[in-house]
Parts: C-alpha cells; sequence; structure tokens
C-alpha cells in the first residue's frame, strides 16, 4: 500500500472536521491532520509541536489543484474534486486513522438528497429531459436574488459536495449550475 501525500492527508482531516460544507481555520485542519499523520506535520527539533507553515503551503497547493476554496482569512472548504482525491486515497495507509464523514453531514446529505430528488426541476430533467429554468434552479440550490457572490458561491458548493454520492444528482447539479451564471444583472 502507498502512503499518504502531505495534501491528501490534509484533505482528510478537512473532511473529518466537516469541510464539506463548511470553511475552516487553518490551525483546525493543522491540529487534526497532526493526529492523522504527526511526522508529517511537525517541526524537525520538536516533534512535538506543529509547524503551521507546512500547512499553510500544502492548503494552498491544494488550492491551486482545485481541491479546496477559501484563504487563510476566510477558511478552507472542499471542492468536489477534494472530494474524488478522498475517496481515492481511501484505501491508502494512514496510520490507523479511520475516515469518516460527520453525523451532521450526514443528516445533511441526506436531506439535501430527499428535497432536490423531490423538486419538480429534478423530475422533469430526469424523466423528461426538460431543462430547468433560472428560478427552479435557485429554488434548487435553496437560493434567491438576495444571496450574492461569496455566499452564493458557497452555498452552491455545499450542495454539490453534499449530492457527491448521489450520481444522477451530482450530475444533474453539475450540468445545470451553469443556468446561474447566465442571467446577467441588471
Amino acid at each position: 500500500m502507498k502512503k499518504l501525500s502531505v495534501i491528501e492527508i490534509l484533505l482528510q482531516g478537512m473532511f473529518s472536521l466537516g469541510g464539506v460544507q463548511k470553511f475552516l481555520e487553518t490551525e483546525d485542519i493543522a491540529k487534526k491532520s497532526y493526529k492523522i499523520s504527526p511526522n508529517t506535520f511537525c517541526w524537525k527539533k520538536y516533534r512535538d509541536q506543529i509547524d503551521i507553515s507546512k500547512v499553510r503551503v500544502n492548503l494552498n497547493l491544494a488550492k491551486n489543484k482545485g481541491y479546496v476554496s477559501g484563504n487563510e482569512k476566510k477558511g478552507w472548504m472542499l471542492n468536489h474534486k477534494g472530494l474524488d482525491v478522498i475517496n481515492a486515497s481511501k484505501n491508502k495507509l494512514n496510520n490507523g486513522f479511520k475516515l469518516r464523514i460527520l453525523k451532521k453531514d450526514k443528516i445533511e446529505q441526506q436531506k439535501e438528497i430527499l428535497r432536490i430528488s423531490s423538486s419538480t426541476a429534478y423530475k422533469n430533467f430526469i424523466n423528461e429531459k426538460i431543462k430547468p429554468s433560472y428560478r427552479q434552479m435557485e429554488e434548487v440550490f435553496n437560493i434567491n436574488s438576495y444571496v450574492i457572490g461569496e455566499q452564493r458561491k458557497r452555498r452552491i458548493n455545499k450542495v454539490v459536495n453534499l449530492c457527491k454520492q448521489e450520481l444522477t444528482i451530482y450530475n444533474f447539479l453539475n450540468k445545470n449550475k451553469k443556468i446561474l451564471n447566465k442571467r446577467k444583472e441588471k
């Protein structure tokens, strides 16, 4: 078995802290990642201390690769590409750390999947191949015209991440989230 890369360890730490649906502080990610792999994130001389600079550098590398979004100021959140990396690295050696989804995330995931699968837009798209309207997609993502900018992107990212395990809903969301970008602001 292969060992986990530094970025994979960070992504697993984020996942286990709930980074699927919320932004996390760098220090929290560092602490969790240190628990997963102490030798990766410690100082050379003082092995019991977390080297926060290694965490920051690798979070920025993960951002450049499209695995996470955010920054030092607002925090870090997993993207769908990051979730793909986590799923691919589940079988690698990771010092006995068992990767689990938070109960809160699992409940939220089930709630979102149920809500979207029962929406008219989703049913019409799946059954009759009717492309959803702008307002229908706002309803699917549970946003409106007052949710703008970064908050809007965060909500869309959260819904897509939560529905990653349900492939038909995930494909529906990815294919149709572009509809929300097409409408021009007046």
